[in-house]
């Protein structure tokens, strides 16, 4: 890198447009130093906090003010022993002092968490808070010294005070006295010197004995402090004079604590200075769409925009104007030769791709898509423009030379970007062009990335020959005249001189004679670059459109995959839901089921005490009635099922292009459109967006107001014989099987009026006789119950007699 690139590239305008951003001096003077950097590892440093900084301005945190005050000038002069700075310096350290404890706050906030290379450039901020609080307690915004810096100053500004006070009343009265009023100029008390004193008419100078401090202009006029005011007033100035004193050790205190944390005021100036410059990198960033760089092994630039054509089409209000520039070079090409008409864009091109180069080897964002991509070069070297010295006596041609000379000289092996504008130009176009493919052919013995621009047609031949080079053109509107600042790899161009001439006005007969003069071929080359350039601008307009289509298919895929996910959370929370009432119902329905079972026993037992022979009353059919209503309307009620309606596939004979079908996958119906894989896929039309599905999963239309089929909830009635058995047996049933079993057969057994049931459920590891024992603990109508004993009951202890209320 060197000054001249810098230059010709206008790096230094892209700082200036960066660091017209930062909050202080500091800040941009950081800015305006940044140079692009050679190693991976600091671009990436500085990438990161830029990264940093653009994600923390996009995020709801507010930044603290990063505003640093140039305190140079103020640290030398306070670095020497014994030194003594004023207040208003003072005031400017703890500004200083105050946004770094800010930061310092901020940054150490679980949300900056995320924030790593930020929290990493702020870690040496050392809020010195005893220092900044001294300051704070002593000193105004102004840099005056408050009462509250020392007991002695506050006593003597009171004494002064009290003594100013006296003195005023006293002079008060004086002024208001009628004795004195033939000797006063005026009726008012003011300040001569320190003094007070009142205003006395020069020949009443004896009037009013004391001491006379000033005279007016006019010299009529004596400012006199009576003698009755001296004493006090030679306290008030000694107390002034004593508050001074302390005023100044104040400060000299002060100013001995910032010089012990020089070194800290420093290093805080110096990060709040980096960070203020990251932010306005930020700012700029997020102002021109701007991407962070990817670094790899090759340059690749999509709708790359100059900076500073933004920045001046921005001030114009036409921002939209900058026309994106595409660049890209095929595999094993180092060469890429420009052609085209004069103002036809070409060296705005070249002065893209060198100056977002430069930026984003200093870490910078870059005004482009975020597919760039960018390759680190050891130098960027250009020759752009007029290099013509009237002091040097060089021409434009012998300046050109100069310029390329020195590049040859210093291009790296691989590691060079040279960019050469009108490469040959300014002298013979013959000898230029041999001269222009010459240096051309020496880059690519050093394989330097190198980017030219030439109007000569010897240049675009070399080119064309050569398997590293390639030409390429910046498309030019030859019915405006105007040109489009598209570049084209793989063509060259056509310099179209003589239509430009021509509609310019140039008359036609020295039209017609420089067509005579020029070679049927080289016209022939011509009129088949301008209509390749055509083909090509027809070409890309074809290709635009297609973009635009595709991305209006894909915001439509988008939209329906949305919608079909909307569907889906729909369609789960409202089964969901009805589970739930369905739960609901079934639990109501149990309770009651229970107090019926409850209502029935407490009858017969009412039955058994009028006579124990006494069949069961007629009450108990009804309540068995009862239940198996309740039952029914349960089984009607409920309309939930979590079981999917049958699918319906259709035959391969049913299906032809045009005809509706039900996608399950995408419950949603669809027209098909055609056949592949022998039949075993088929392109569909969903709401104008294609899918490809098996022909396995299409069913056949559904009714639009046919609803899903209601899940079912089944309902086992409990049945109620005159001949129950008093026995279970659960031997080898899960404990949830077993509870299940054993609570229906508990209800037929409370139905059928036992007293006792016997539950057999082996030895085994206890498990089920555990699971069986917890559960009767908590039956209303379990009264007793107990493991069955060896002698007395089969089964022994492999069954638990229970004892049921009556």
């Amino acid at each position: 890198m060197n000054d001249h690139t810098y230059a010709v590239l206008e790096f230094d305008g892209l700082l200036q447009l960066i660091s017209d951003q930062a909050q202080s001096a500091a800040g941009a003077a950081i800015i305006r130093r940044t140079r692009p950097q050679t190693a991976l590892t600091e671009i990436q440093r500085r990438r990161g906090l830029y990264a940093d900084m653009i994600a923390l301005r996009n995020s709801p945190l507010d930044i603290p003010s990063l505003r640093c005050e140039d305190l140079d000038d103020i640290l030398r002069e306070v670095a020497p022993q014994g030194a003594v700075i004023g207040g208003d310096e003072l005031v400017a350290c703890r500004s200083l002092l105050d946004n770094s404890a800010d930061v310092h706050a901020f940054v150490s906030r679980k949300e900056c968490l995320p924030y790593e290379h930020l929290r990493r450039s702020a870690a040496g901020i050392d809020p010195c808070t005893p220092l900044r609080d001294a300051l704070h307690r002593s000193l105004d915004h102004d840099g005056s010294v408050l009462d509250a810096a020392s007991d002695t100053l506050r006593d003597l500004r009171r004494r002064a005070m009290a003594l100013e006070q006296r003195i005023q009343r006293l002079l008060d009265t004086m002024v208001r006295s009628s004795e004195q009023a033939d000797a006063l100029q005026e009726k008012f008390v003011t300040t001569r010197n320190g003094r007070f004193v009142i205003p006395v008419k020069r020949e009443a100078r004896n009037a009013l004995p004391g001491i006379v401090h000033d005279l007016s202009n006019s010299g009529q006029t004596l400012f006199v402090e009576p003698n009755a005011t001296l004493p006090w007033g030679n306290d008030l100035v000694a107390a002034r004079a004593a508050e001074r004193d302390e005023v100044r050790r104040i400060l000299a205190a002060l100013s001995a604590r910032v010089r012990e944390q020089l070194s800290a005021i420093q290093l805080n100036q110096r990060i709040l200075a980096e960070l203020d410059a990251a932010n306005a990198v930020a700012r700029w960033a997020i102002q021109n769409h701007c991407v962070l760089p990817s670094f790899g092994g090759y340059l690749l630039l999509k709708d790359a925009r100059h900076p500073l054509l933004l920045a001046q089409f921005r001030k114009e209000q036409r921002e939209s104007s900058v026309v994106p520039l595409d660049f890209e070079l095929p595999r094993g090409k180092k060469i890429l030769a420009i052609t085209g008409s004069n103002t036809g864009g070409k060296t705005v091109a070249l002065k893209t791709i060198g100056l977002l180069v430069l930026a984003a080897q200093s870490g910078f964002p870059v005004p482009a898509g975020p597919d760039s991509l960018f390759t680190v070069f050891d130098q960027v070297l250009a020759d752009i423009g007029d290099e013509q010295s009237i002091e040097a006596s060089l021409s434009t041609f012998s300046a050109h030379i100069n310029n390329i000379s020195g590049i040859l000289n210093t291009a790296k092996q691989g590691r060079s970007l040279i960019l050469l504008d009108e490469l040959g130009s300014g002298t013979d176009p013959v000898e230029g062009g041999a001269i222009a493919c010459g240096i051309l052919g020496e880059l690519a013995r050093c394989q330097a990335l190198t980017i030219a621009t030439t109007h000569l047609g010897l240049v675009k031949n070399f080119v064309h020959s050569h398997a590293d080079m390639i030409n390429g053109a910046v498309r030019f509107d030859v019915n405006t005249l105007k040109p489009e600042y598209r570049l084209d790899v793989g063509r060259p161009g056509a310099s179209h001189a003589l239509l430009i001439a021509r509609r310019l006005g140039l008359p036609p007969a020295v039209l017609k004679a420089a067509e005579d003069m020029l070679s049927h071929d080289h016209l022939r080359l011509e009129d088949v670059l301008s209509r390749m350039e055509a083909d090509q601008r027809k070409i890309s307009s074809h290709a635009e459109k297609i973009k635009d289509a595709q991305e209006d298919l894909t915001q439509k895929r988008d939209a329906l995959k949305a919608e079909l996910d909307d569907l889906r959370k729909e369609r789960k929370r409202l089964l969901h839901d009805a589970h739930q009432q369905a739960s609901a119902l079934v639990d109501n329905t149990r309770r009651e089921m229970e107090n019926l079972v409850r209502s029935l026993r407490e009858q017969a037992k009412r039955a058994q005490t009028t006579t124990a022979k006494t069949p069961p009353p007629p009450d108990t059919d009804a309540l068995r009635q009862a239940l198996s209503d309740k039952a029914q309307r349960l089984q009607r009620g409920l309309q939930i099922s979590s079981e999917q309606p049958p699918a319906r596939p259709l035959p391969k004979r049913q299906l032809a292009p045009g005809k509706k079908v039900w996608i399950e996958k995408l419950h949603t119906h669809g027209v098909i459109e055609g056949f592949f894989d022998d039949g075993a896929k088929v392109a569909l039309d969903v709401n104008g967006v294609t899918f490809t599905m098996r022909t396995a999963d299409l069913e056949s239309p559904r009714e639009a107001d046919s609803p899903p089929a209601a899940p079912v909830v089944k309902v086992t009635q409990p049945r109620v014989s005159g001949n129950t058995p008093s026995e279970i047996n659960l031997v080898g049933q899960r404990v949830e099987e077993a509870i299940d079993q054993l609570e229906n057969f508990l209800n037929r057994s409370l139905m059928a009026r036992l007293d006792q049931i016997r539950v057999v459920h082996g030895f085994g590891t206890g498990r089920l006789r555990n699971g069986i024992h917890t559960w009767l603990r908590t039956q209303p109508a379990v009264t007793a119950f107990r493991l069955g004993k060896d002698n007395a009951d089969p089964g022994g202890a492999g069954c638990t007699i229970v004892t049921l209320r009556r």
